[in-house]
This record gives structure tokens, sequence and C-alpha cells, in this order.
């Protein structure tokens, strides 16, 4: 995919939304912003349920919405899929029949689109399922089921709204799995930081109905454009190498993870996860190390703490903490995270110095 490009504004009842940016060759890129920012909206103007009001947009160089021209490409003529939350299936149809219906609807025989249909189902794991309804399946197995019937139409886009909101840690664990491995382009609207740091590589950021920041992923979480967006990748992301539930910082740092996995890999963690304590903690399973105070910013009754030792981190504490624990810039103190709060991600995003 050469790239999306918009400029334009449309209009939902008196909400106005102003679009400007382009996305290169990227081919997983992220909507992200605050509830109301006009990221569905976005997500819906793109696949063409709704429409421009002045401007252009352009897929691949092809025009498909410019209203100076009375030019517009239909939702079914346009080679893209939009994937709701958590997805949807036929509740009448088995498995193997929802992923065949849409090669049934092209004319395809029942017996050759059952066969396409189980090639489709084995690809995504899942010819076990083939013969069950649609109430026999957990959530994930749903989405992951509505997923496979999406990509049989080949998609030059695929567009998902929250795909895992819904969805419980392992069974949204799986779905990312599936989408990492696809060759489909994708634009993903998500409030997950991590979801975002493992689907995409470009960000288009919208506040307040309008663009505020688009770029690659690395630029936006080390140069974010407003608070909002440093908030939202308030993330500590540390390379090293997992060998079952063992992770190994490039420090040397041992901490445990909370599922199996193996290879070169980073952990993100909130700011917010880090505890600080004056002598190593006790209590309840804990990731614990030795570290130095190397900075301090205070932001109303928030502190951030810059941490600096086998890896360097953020912890974020009240102002009353602070005060309590009485640190100071060199301090030598002891910080903790759980392993529940740990995710693992491909080791593919330059870590925050």
């Amino acid at each position: 995919m050469t790239g999306i490009y918009l400029s334009g504004k449309t209009k939902l009842g008196a909400e106005e939304f102003k679009y400007s940016f382009k996305t290169g060759a990227h081919k997983r890129i992220a909507i992200i912003g605050p509830n109301g920012s006009g990221k569905t909206t976005l997500l819906r103007l793109i696949a063409g349920h709704e429409r421009l009001l002045s401007g252009s947009l352009k897929i691949d160089e092809v025009i498909y919405d410019e209203p100076i021209s009375e030019f517009f490409v239909p939702p079914h003529l346009r080679k893209l899929v939009l994937q709701h939350q958590g997805g949807s299936v036929f509740p009448h149809l088995t498995v193997e029949d929802n992923v065949a219906f849409p090669y049934r609807a092209k004319g395809y025989s029942k017996r050759n689109a059952r066969s396409l249909a189980r090639e489709t189902l084995e690809n995504f794991g899942l010819s076990k399922l083939k013969d069950k309804y649609p109430s026999q399946l957990s959530g994930g197995q749903t989405a992951r089921v509505s997923l496979a019937r999406s990509l049989t139409r080949r998609p030059k886009l695929l567009l998902l709204d929250e795909p895992t909101s819904a969805l419980d840690v392992e069974s949204a664990n799986q779905i990312h799995q599936t989408l990492r491995r696809l060759d489909t382009s994708l634009l993903l609207v998500s409030h997950d930081p991590v979801e975002v740091l493992k689907l995409s590589d470009y960000i288009i950021a919208l506040e307040r109905n309008n663009v505020i920041q688009f770029g690659d992923l690395e630029s936006i979480i080390h140069q974010p454009a407003s608070p909002w967006l440093s908030k939202f990748f308030d993330l500590n992301l540390i390379s090293g190498v997992a060998t079952g539930l063992e992770f190994k910082s490039d420090g040397g740092e041992l901490l445990q993870l909370p599922q199996h996995h193996s290879g070169n890999v980073q952990i993100s963690f909130p700011s917010s996860a880090v505890s600080l304590h004056l002598s190593p903690p006790t209590g309840s399973p804990r990731n614990k190390w030795k570290t130095s105070i190397a900075g301090l910013d205070r932001k109303d009754n928030l502190i951030k703490v810059k941490l600096s030792g086998s890896f360097d981190c953020h912890a974020t504490i009240t102002l009353s903490s602070f005060q309590e624990l009485e640190i100071a810039l060199g301090n030598t103190i002891w910080a903790s995270v759980k392993a529940t709060e740990l995710n693992v991600l491909p080791d593919t995003i330059p870590a925050k110095t």
C-alpha cells in the first residue's frame, strides 16, 4: 500500500470534523485520541459510510471521495473491510459456513466454498471449531472467526474499531498474534497503548475533532504533541531476552513474566505501576530491583521519578508519597512492579532515554 491521504472535513449533526494527514507506505496504522475526538468517524469516512463535505480522500493515489469533482466510491466497491468491536457472525451458521459465506456470495459452489473456508480456518488455527455454532464459542473465538471471514474478501485495507476492547487478556493476545501474522494493511482505532505498540508503526492522533499529530510510532512516543498523548504513552519499555517466565534485561536484571515467552522481546509497564521503597519490599510476589534517582518532575500533585540502574525507567507517585519517602536526586532506592503489570512486545521499538 502506498498510503492514505486525507485533507478535508465532514459533519455529523452539529459537530464538524477536520482531518489532514498522509501516511506514506506504512502498513500498520493506529488512530488514537480521547473519547469523542472523531476516531470512529474517521474510520467510517475511509470505509465510505460517511462522506466528505470538502477536500479529498485518496488511497494508493486513487481518489475515493472528492466533493468538488462529485466523485465518490461507494463502500461495496472499496477493497476495504470494516471490522467492529468483537466482530460479528451469523448465529444460525456453523463456524465453517460462516467463513464459507463470502465465497458462496461470490457464486462458489457449496463444496468449493467449504473447502476454501477449511483452508482459511486452518491458517487461523480454528480448524477444531469448524462444526461449532457461535453460541458455543468464547468471545475471543468469535472475534477470530469474524476476522477470518472478513479476510476471505482479500481487502486492500482492514479497518479495525477497538478489536479487543470487550475481550479478556488471553483472547486479546490471540487476536494480536493473528493480526501480526497478516500481510494485509491495518488501520486500527484503539484506546489501549499496549495494543497500539503491538500492532502499529504509524500514528494518527486526534483531539477535539482535529488531527493534532501524525507520524511514525517512535517519533510520536518520544515527542508527543499534547499532554493527552504524553499520558497515553506513559509506558516504560525495557529490552531483553525472555526464557519461559523469566526476562533478563540487556543490563542483566531478572524479572518474572506473567506468561511464557521466548527470544528477544521488550516488556512494557505503566510508570504508575512502579512502586518505590526505602528498603527491599516484602509481601506479595513482586519484581524488585535496586536503582537510583536520576530525575524528578512535578506535575500538579504527581511526581515523575526517573530511575537509572541496570535499566532506565520512570515511576509516577503522588506528592504525599514523595514527601513520605524523603527522596532526592542521586539517592539509591528500591523499585518494584507486579508481574501482572508487564506486557511483552516484539523487540522493535527504541526505548526512551
